[in-house]
């Protein structure tokens, strides 16, 4: 899911600072919530990234300390620019689709889109629950697993959430 994203998301976690290969993984982990790449494909990412002179690396001992270029961020703007480019069409034919269906969808979805546009990742905090609770649902789905059992549960869920206001 985040994979097709991992060359925005390295380069804007390395805009503002120094970081190994290691770090840069467990610093995604943390941002997402939940995300975390590959060795795999985070150290092939930034050799390519040292090749185009977006990223410079400082060598103190064994550690190789990554960082952000000039270059590297007048492309990282160029990407922004795109992608708020993007999430504005997004949220225009949102915007045309909630006219046909209900208004609480349109606003949920504005909210993530707006929030993906200011550069946050919506409900980070919550990703492993929510993860966890789609995995769950789309399983017990799957399975054929009575209806209105999971309805009861979901219903007896929203009334709780709606509680802690």
């Amino acid at each position: 899911m985040m994979t097709g994203y991992l060359r925005l998301i390295v380069m804007k976690t390395l805009s503002n600072r120094k970081l190994s290969g290691y770090d840069l993984i467990k610093q995604i982990e943390k941002d997402t919530g939940t995300w975390k790449p590959s060795f795999g494909s985070i150290y092939p990412l930034l050799e390519k990234l040292l090749k185009e002179k977006f990223v410079e690396l400082e060598k103190h001992g064994r550690k190789k300390l990554y960082y952000l270029t000039g270059e590297g961020k007048k492309q990282l703007l160029i990407i922004d620019k795109s992608k708020n480019a993007m999430i504005d069409k997004l949220i225009a034919h949102w915007k045309a689709f909630g006219k046909i269906t209900d208004r609480r969808e349109l606003g949920f979805m504005l909210e993530i889109l707006n929030s993906l546009k200011k550069g946050h990742l919506p409900f980070r905090e919550l990703n492993p629950e929510l993860n966890e609770f789609r995995a769950a649902m789309f399983e017990l789905y799957s399975k054929g697993i009575d209806r209105k059992k999971m309805k009861a549960v979901l219903k007896g869920t929203v009334k709780k959430l709606k509680a802690i206001r």
